[in-house]
């Protein structure tokens, strides 16, 4: 009984392997291996464009770029004066300075509307480049298509006698009623006594 139970285990376990292995080995996992690699690797083209050109461009219209675009929603508590921001620094504390004012960095509390102005504008220009490159493969895709059915055609008319034959359409479907019917023929036949 504890053999067979044993032999029933390593059966399951064996199982589970050759199923994993094959899971590993199909081209799906690879193709999403490499997919998220070039992802990887497209979001640091991606970061470049936008902090190297982008923002540059916005810190020119927005004073202290879209970093600078906060609300501070506790001002009174955490303002210092420069007096205040020199002693916190002694003592090891951090400042932030926000529009020409300093806060306590462990209190402050913000809603930066800067980062997620970032977000979007990362957002469309990764969605912008998507659909450049799929917008040039679909096309480039299809102008291929049409160049082998161009050379294709060109073929068969120089070799008519390699033209395949047309398709001929299917022969439609039994339905369920005309098998049921073709069943009932064949019964009655079978039970009907033969002449001799």
């Amino acid at each position: 009984m504890a053999e067979k139970k044993e032999n029933v285990l390593k059966k399951k376990g064996l199982g589970f392997w050759n199923d994993f292995k094959a899971f590993i080995t199909r081209g799906n996992v690879l193709d999403m291996a490499i997919g998220v690699i070039m992802a990887t690797a497209f979001n640091a083209i991606v970061t470049a464009i936008v902090s190297s050109v982008l923002m540059p461009l916005v810190a020119a219209a927005v004073p202290g770029g879209f970093d600078g675009l906060v609300t501070v929603l506790n001002h009174d508590k955490a303002v210092l004066t420069a007096a205040e921001a020199a002693a916190l620094a002694e003592a090891g504390g951090k400042t932030v300075e926000y529009w020409g004012v300093t806060y306590n960095a462990s209190i402050v509390n913000v809603i930066n509307w800067g980062a997620v102005i970032n977000a979007f504008i990362n957002f469309l220009v990764i969605a912008f480049t998507m659909f450049l490159i799929v917008k040039i493969a679909s096309g480039i895709s299809k102008k291929r298509a049409e160049l082998k059915a161009k050379m294709l055609e060109d073929y068969y008319k120089k070799h008519p006698e390699e033209r395949p034959a047309p398709a001929e359409p299917d022969a439609p479907k039994p339905t369920e009623l005309d098998i049921l019917v073709q069943i009932r023929d064949m019964l009655k036949e079978q039970q009907t006594p033969k002449e001799k």
